[in-house]
């Protein structure tokens, strides 16, 4: 299903493939990355058909599991796979969707912002230590494809009024920055 791939100097499990836009949708759209004015975090909060709420990632299994759940929710509903990158718990970070497409992760603002959803519902609790730091690899991998660094936020604060979100979580002004700090680590570890 999926193959490493290093983009920029960063590993990805690249799953592309396994997650197909349905035809006729703009999630596909190109822009050129150098003009993207931000990187939107997200958590997937999608759950497993059984409700499953503990999501851990510790297996690829169900890794592939989430991944398929979020694909099951958003293919009718937003025409494919919303993100282009997504970190897993246990320190993943995949490729699912070519970074220069738009993707579908916020509302009209598709066309200016990068993507990374971690997976799991973050609601009421923080990502894990491996998941911001597989985040953190997103980060770095969208600022040396863009060209230069970007503002990292989440969801909830790119989303216009009209479609405003609790995405990712209200603990997110707490977990971000120790994201950010995760990026800034593995960027002078050469990562």
């Amino acid at each position: 299903m999926s193959g490493k791939l290093v983009i920029h100097g960063v590993t990805v499990a690249d799953v592309r493939s396994a997650y197909p836009d349905k035809p006729g949708q703009s999630l596909s759209y190109l822009h050129a990355l150098p003009s993207l004015i931000g990187i939107a975090i997200h958590h997937d909060a999608v759950s497993f058909q059984s409700g499953d709420q503990d999501y851990n990632g510790t297996t690829l299994d169900e890794d592939v599991k989430r991944l398929d759940a979020i694909y099951e929710y958003n293919y009718d509903r937003l025409g494919g796979f919303p993100y282009p990158l997504v970190a897993s718990p246990n320190g993943r970070l995949l490729l699912c969707r070519d970074l220069e497409t738009w993707g579908a992760h916020v509302a009209k603002r598709n066309d200016v912002l990068g993507g990374i959803a971690i997976m799991g519902d973050y609601t009421d609790r923080e990502p894990p230590v491996e998941a911001l730091c597989a985040a953190s690899l997103g980060c770095i991998l969208y600022w040396r494809a863009i060209g230069g660094s970007r503002k990292v936020m989440g969801h909830a604060d790119w989303a216009l009024l009209s479609d405003s979100t609790a995405c990712p979580g209200p603990l997110r002004s707490v977990w971000i920055p120790k994201m950010l700090q995760f990026a800034e680590a593995n960027v002078k570890a050469g990562r």
